[in-house]
């Protein structure tokens, strides 16, 4: 069976990768000292994850349609192993803050977990909260040196960006896969749209953001090494002509 796609998940994707990249680039430029900015505006840049797991759940509920359980498990395992990669190569590049369990790390261990809860269809609007609260009460406590069973989960040091600039813990964020799992089999049970949407694939806005979500891994992937290259090599170089 042919994968469906849905523009509507498409734009979301598109737009949550490309406000990702928005708060990356100021990100970078306070990193690397070409800008300053308020700290407190980063905060708002913590909302669009959300979709991305949402979105996971309700693509996965959608791929189960036509792929087999290995398959999904498959998936998972080879972002889990990009995320791995990362975690490799900030321990290179930026020793004092690596990777050890950022976002790709979690939707590739989410995908895997979900495997065992697509089954339960709807229901997992009622077995997210508690997940979600879960990893809400585990963050209020704090270990020293924790191991990455302890990151997993959501154990961590108490002044955790000191030590890591990225960090999505099961707890809470599987049980917001979960919430996608839950609302896909409402709204695209079976793989099928449950709800009318109009089609507006022709407009040049939609397209763009559509085009960015239907290719939002290998952006993120890319984006960050783009930039920073851009900052570190190109910037000095015709920083003098301006």
């Amino acid at each position: 069976m042919e994968k469906e796609r849905f523009i509507e998940l498409d734009i979301l994707r598109g737009v949550a990768i490309s406000v990702t990249i928005f708060f990356h680039l100021l990100w970078d430029l306070d990193y690397y000292g070409l800008s300053q900015f308020d700290k407190e505006m980063y905060s708002y840049g913590a909302y669009f994850p959300t979709i991305f797991f949402v979105l996971v759940g309700v693509c996965l509920v959608i791929s189960s349609q036509h792929r087999t359980t290995g398959q999904l498990l498959f998936r998972g395992a080879w972002i889990f192993g990009i995320g791995l990669i990362i975690t490799a190569v900030t321990t290179v590049i930026i020793p004092d803050k690596p990777v050890t369990f950022g976002v790709l790390h979690c939707i590739g261990i989410s995908i895997i977990l979900s495997t065992f809860f697509i089954k339960f269809k709807a229901y997992n609007l009622v077995i997210a909260p508690f997940l979600i609260l879960g990893g809400i009460l585990i963050g209020n406590f704090y270990i020293q040196d924790p191991s990455f069973l302890h990151l997993a989960i959501g154990l961590h040091q108490e002044n955790l960006w000191a030590y890591t600039v990225d960090y999505f813990p099961l707890l809470p964020w599987f049980g917001v896969t979960l919430l996608g799992l839950g609302a896909g089999n409402i709204l695209y049970k079976d793989g099928k749209r449950q709800f009318t949407f109009p089609d507006i694939s022709h407009l040049k806005p939609v397209k763009a953001m559509s085009l960015l979500g239907k290719n939002s891994l290998i952006i993120y992937l890319l984006h960050q090494p783009v930039i920073a290259g851009t900052i570190i090599y190109v910037v000095p170089i015709i920083s003098p002509y301006f």
